[in-house]
């Protein structure tokens, strides 16, 4: 079992996957006429159940759970030390495909202690490396590569090529993740070797698109683009069609890359079909930017517009569902590290005891020094369970902060926004939107993982999103960024987007509803040690403000209030926000710790 696909990475799960189809449902159908033949509660049936669920881990991973449950009952009653770990292991899988993490450490870990108790090398090596791989989802690389190697080693010593070939692609695929790009052609490289000599074309397929992608990565371009090729020839031959579709996107990025616009079109309609034809979304996605730039091209706006609109309504679907996964992924690992915690105090709990009643018994006189070790322990404990809340706030804003940084109503809006440009024939506006959009696009991506960027960069983006918002408000709103003399703009750190919920609140809440022309004025000096915001606008105010508008700008104003909490405690200053209602409109001043690039 290896790593699920991701977008910065085609992982090798592929290889490895059964072809379901006719041959696997019939298979399956023969060992449930088997088990139904068989139903004395032994070692037998316990290897049927085993395999059955085994048989059903990607087509219908819920309902294999009651035969798993039937063969740890089975194994444990018969005392079948093996079949146990397997039955654990399987379930591992089982829970690991359907994306629960920690259910899935728990049962390998199972599994585990279960192989080092029967000494089966090969049983627990397989084991370290499905560890490794939900190490690996958790980002903690340094525990994922142990795991791996671990892997990688017992397979070698036992001279078993499969597995051998898993570990190093799941070695590459780390520094792949980590951008250690030359790191991962090497271990890509020695994989596909091994998969030659295994005359294995669905292992060769799946390492050449991987190496192709590393290439791309490192520029080389040509390489990549031949390597892309292979990948895709052999996936059709072997009717792989999920390896086919991702290698033909590629080929069809690289080539607008190097201007083979007609090319290009031919790649992403054939990966088009495909990824239609099985379900694929991040590939399909992937089709309609190309078609979208090719359009772009040739001069048929129309026509990429309605293919950027299929691409982004299809990325935002898989953006969101790797949102969600990141929060599980988030909540998992502090459930974890909680868990962890709280059995580590446990066992030196324990451990306290027996030596404060042995001590106690033996010499009275410790007792005042064993009441301060106590106290001071109490005392660190309930600092450690400070930082563990503050880390889970920090994590708790920033996945807040993210999820409210593309607002999909303002995507679709300046979307329908371009189309009404085109319908009206306003090419130039259209066009002018468009590429405003983009960028805008682009550069909240690009800044939505970073903790601090420049106060120039971040100007840029409010006064990128405040024209978007005037050319939908059709020169309704006007704006001025006035910043002191005092203050390097390009030299000055800021956390990105902080103002973008009071700008928004400013636009929709109060200049919108507002009769006549609309003003946002933002300021920004220096006082001291800290770094001033001012932003104010003459709409309507608060009081004229519906109960919705005030929940969602609320909404906004904790999550800013957080990060600010956040920057305080690190910093150890006093940031603050501030709102003031004026006769027309609202005034908000946010204090920040001034903090320079160099």
């Amino acid at each position: 079992m290896l790593r699920p696909i991701k977008k910065t990475c085609f992982s090798l799960l592929i290889i490895f996957l059964p072809l379901y189809g006719n041959s696997q449902e019939v298979q399956l159908d023969s060992l449930r006429n088997e088990l139904e033949g068989h139903t004395l509660q032994d070692t037998i049936r316990a290897g049927l159940l085993i395999e059955i669920a085994g048989e059903m881990t990607y087509s219908s991973p819920n309902e294999a759970f009651p035969y798993v449950k039937e063969a740890i009952a089975i194994s444990e009653k018969t005392n079948w030390i093996k079949g146990e770990a397997l039955a654990h292991r399987q379930k591992g899988n089982l829970y690991y495909v359907l994306g629960d993490n920690l259910n899935a450490l728990d049962a390998y870990q199972k599994a585990l202690v279960l192989s080092q108790k029967m000494i089966n090398k090969q049983l627990e090596s397989s084991l370290l490396g499905n560890i490794g791989n939900i190490h690996a989802d958790l980002k903690e690389y340094d525990k994922a590569l142990t795991n791996y190697r671990a892997y990688l080693s017992t397979a070698q010593s036992l001279n078993n090529r499969p597995d051998e070939i898993k570990a190093l692609s799941n070695i590459a695929i780390v520094y792949n993740d980590t951008e250690n790009f030359e790191e991962g052609v090497s271990y890509l490289e020695k994989a596909l070797a091994l998969a030659k000599l295994e005359e294995n074309n669905l292992f060769i397929a799946a390492i050449t698109n991987n190496l192709a992608l590393a290439y791309k990565k490192l520029g080389q371009n040509e390489k990549a683009l031949a390597h892309y090729q292979e990948a895709a020839d052999l996936a059709q031959q072997i009717g792989n069609k999920y390896i086919e579709a991702s290698a033909l996107n590629s080929i069809g990025k690289i080539n607008v890359l190097l201007n083979n616009y007609g090319m290009a079109e031919t790649n992403a309609r054939q990966a088009l079909s495909l990824s239609k034809e099985i379900g694929a979304v991040e590939w399909e996605s992937d089709s309609w930017e190309v078609l979208s730039q090719v359009f772009e091209h040739n001069g048929n706006m129309a026509e990429a517009l309605d293919a950027y609109k299929e691409h982004v309504q299809l990325r935002d679907s898989v953006l969101n569902e790797e949102k969600r996964s990141e929060l599980t992924r988030k909540e998992m690992q502090f459930q974890m590290e909680r868990q962890q915690a709280v059995a580590q105090e446990e066992i030196k709990r324990q451990e306290l005891v027996k030596n404060g009643y042995l001590l106690g018994a033996i010499l009275l006189a410790l007792i005042s020094i064993l009441g301060y070790f106590l106290y001071k322990r109490r005392r660190d404990a309930l600092e450690k369970r400070k930082v563990a809340e503050f880390n889970a706030k920090v994590a708790e804003t920033e996945l807040k902060a993210l999820r409210s940084q593309m607002n999909p109503h303002f995507i679709f809006n300046s979307l329908n926004s371009i189309s009404d440009f085109i319908s009206k024939k306003d090419i130039q506006q259209a066009d002018d939107y468009l590429v405003k959009f983009s960028k805008l696009t682009r550069s909240i991506l690009e800044n939505s993982e970073k903790k601090w960027i420049t106060l120039e960069e971040d100007l840029e983006l409010m006064e990128l999103y405040m024209q978007i918002e005037a050319l939908r408000l059709e020169n309704k709103l006007n704006y001025h960024i006035s910043i002191d003399e005092s203050v390097e703009p390009e030299n000055t750190l800021v956390p990105p987007l902080l103002l973008q919920p009071f700008i928004e609140n400013s636009i929709w809440h109060g200049i919108a509803p507002k009769q006549g022309d609309g003003q946002i004025d933002l300021l920004i000096k220096k006082d001291d040690n800290m770094l001033e915001y001012v932003v104010e606008d003459n709409g309507v105010g608060r009081s004229a403000t519906n109960t919705h508008a005030k929940k969602k700008g609320s909404f906004g104003v904790k999550i800013t209030s957080n990060r600010i909490d956040i920057i305080n405690h690190l910093k150890n200053t006093n940031g603050s926000i501030n709102l003031l209602d004026k006769t027309e409109g609202l005034r908000v001043e946010i204090r920040l710790p001034l903090e320079l690039q160099f």
